[in-house]
């Protein structure tokens, strides 16, 4: 450990004075944590955490509230015990809060609340049939949404295909779980089975805090000096920036997203130089592919400032390490593809960038877009439509439960952001692409992923080649990003320059309600947006106005109708809809102006 300690001293000495204070910035980030406490009342509604409240949001978006889940699959080869796997899948919704949560309104606030949620577990005999009648079974079963009113948001599904043969899913709402919430739910899941296979209690410790005393905790940690000191170092760092990725795309943007995945493994030896290089620059792997993914977004949309999105598990306290719940936060990095530097020079300033970025990650997304209000553009993600991520370590395989297991990618859902790109690192270099299918094409992301590869290839060659003397951005074009083409199919936020005051009864109402929440007047041609709205408000509205006209105003929509007018457009083609429905005594009544 000395030693360690002494080498690690010996290479922050060795930095750069700005890197070296991104270091420690970041290794000095949770010293004023403070400590996690339970809840004086366990059973009481509490808020949604902040990336809670961002994964709700999305899911309204989505138009199937209930329809972001997560899911590890695997195929177990060896007996299972059907009745142990029952009782020990209710053992861990029992163990974990988030597990038996269901969401509720308190006015138009979303909270969560726990309590005994019936335990979701279902076997399906697909004996004599094949594993993909059994991925097929499983992927249609993934598409059913969770009832986020009702809970339970976990289910587990097991897909018998022989007596020593099945496929086990383990699905939740995105909400309450992530990465390693997934793989604390594995571990807890086979302990709580082989206690009851063997008739013993589990050796498990009791949980002394549970997700929502965090969700908690953060609200109150993200506040004051603290808050304002975040807010003011991504407002500096994100200025004039358009927030907006020019991708070429194949299709135009709907209101609906699609959702497909596509696996490419790098070339041989690839691996090896990406950790060979990462030592070189005194970096890491991530930053090193990273670098090598601006300058392909360059390419792809000759935009030289361009920001990348990258998911960060926040668990700042070292009560969460093992906690299931939801802890990601979208950490937004900057980036300049400069033609004339060289690649050392590129690595190095992706790492300062990311060094800083990682030092103040605490501030959530949603607080940022509020903050910069960024443009926006309907079926399109603010501020960050492209995320990029890396992984150590591919999937899990070997033992669970007892029996061999492999473990098998299932199909479907819908994609979060244009395109998301995981590398995961094994012996070999394997990136998965997920991209909006109802955009984008497959034959593009092939043609962009081996691209990928080529500049990770050129990266990692000759760290004092100049850019633009890489094949294919020699003659990149100049940056379209403050031309005409930038503004095509963005929606027309900015309203008239005279204002229009609200007309009639719908639009007064919605601009009463906007004022309700806004605390500003609104004309009928303002945007939401430029008065200061945001994603909870846009969700918020959507409660007010479902409640005032009795019918289901959507988020999606009230993000594709941006103004008073518009709106008021929306609601008014609903209430006819309505009014179809009516029987000619009901229809005749209305005219008639009766209640």
């Amino acid at each position: 450990m000395a030693d360690e300690t002494t080498d690690l001293l010996e290479r922050l000495a060795s930095l750069p004075a700005n890197r070296r204070e991104a270091a420690l910035r970041l290794l000095g980030r949770d010293t004023e944590a403070g400590t996690l406490r339970p809840r004086v009342d366990p059973s009481a509604p509490v808020r949604l955490s902040s990336g809670q409240e961002q994964v709700w949001l999305t899911d309204l978006m989505t138009g199937e509230p209930g329809s972001l889940v997560d899911h590890v699959a695997f195929r177990l080869h060896g007996p299972l015990d059907l009745a142990a796997l029952h009782t020990a899948f209710e053992d861990l919704v029992a163990r974990h809060e988030p597990l038996r949560s269901r969401l509720i309104r308190q006015g138009e606030i979303p909270m969560l609340v726990s309590g005994s949620a019936p335990v979701d577990v279902s076997v399906t005999d697909l004996t004599g049939q094949g594993i993909a009648a059994a991925t097929a079974a499983a992927t249609s079963d993934l598409a059913v949404p969770f009832d986020l009113e009702q809970g339970s948001l976990a289910r587990l599904r097991l897909y018998r295909l022989a007596p020593d043969d099945h496929v086990l899913v383990l699905a939740s709402h995105h909400m309450v779980t992530d990465g390693v919430s997934q793989g604390v739910l594995l571990v807890d899941l086979e302990t709580l089975y082989q206690a009851r296979r063997e008739g013993r209690p589990a050796a498990l410790a009791p949980l002394r805090v549970q997700y929502g005393d965090f969700a908690q905790w953060q609200r109150g940690f993200l506040a004051g000096e603290r808050l304002t000191a975040l807010t003011r170092y991504w407002t500096d760092r994100l200025a004039q920036t358009s927030g907006r990725l020019l991708l070429p795309l194949d299709n135009p943007r709907s209101a609906r997203r699609g959702g497909a995945y596509l696996d490419f493994t790098a070339p041989t030896g690839l691996a090896d130089r990406v950790a060979t290089a990462a030592r070189q620059h005194a970096t890491t792997p991530f930053v090193v592919l990273l670098t090598a993914f601006r300058l392909l977004l360059w390419r792809l949309t000759a935009q030289r400032d361009t920001l990348v999105g990258t998911p960060v598990s926040a668990r700042p306290l070292a009560e969460t390490e093992n906690m299931v719940g939801y802890f990601l936060n979208m950490v937004v990095l900057r980036g300049t593809a400069d033609a004339d530097a060289s690649l050392r020079d590129l690595i190095a300033t992706e790492h300062a960038s990311a060094m800083s970025a990682y030092a103040h990650q605490d501030l959530p997304f949603e607080q940022l877009v509020t903050q910069l209000r960024p443009p926006r553009e309907m079926g399109s993600t603010p501020l960050v439509q492209t995320v990029f991520s890396v992984e150590g370590q591919p999937g899990m395989s070997g033992s669970y439960l007892g029996a061999s297991c492999e473990e098998i990618v299932l199909t479907g859902g819908r994609a979060q952001y244009d395109l998301m790109v995981k590398v995961v690192r094994d012996v070999e270099l394997t990136a998965r692409w997920d991209f909006d299918d109802a955009i984008i094409d497959a034959t593009r992301i092939t043609e962009w992923a081996h691209q990928f590869w080529a500049l990770v290839d050129a990266v990692t060659s000759d760290p004092d080649r100049r850019v633009r003397d890489i094949p294919g951005l020699g003659d990149v074009p100049p940056d379209p990003s403050q031309d005409d083409r930038s503004t095509v199919e963005v929606l027309a936020w900015a309203g008239t320059a005279d204002r229009v005051e609200p007309q009639g009864y719908l639009q007064e109402t919605i601009a009463a309600a906007w004022q309700s929440l806004l605390g500003v007047s609104p004309g009928a041609h303002d945007a939401l947006f430029d008065l200061g709205g945001h994603s909870l408000t846009v969700a918020q509205l959507s409660f007010r106005l479902s409640d005032t006209f009795r019918a289901h105003v959507g988020v999606a929509e009230l993000f594709e109708y941006q103004t008073v007018a518009a709106q008021a457009e929306y609601v008014e083609r609903l209430l006819l809809e309505r009014a179809a429905q009516l029987s000619p005594d009901e229809r005749e009544q209305l005219l008639d102006g009766q209640p």
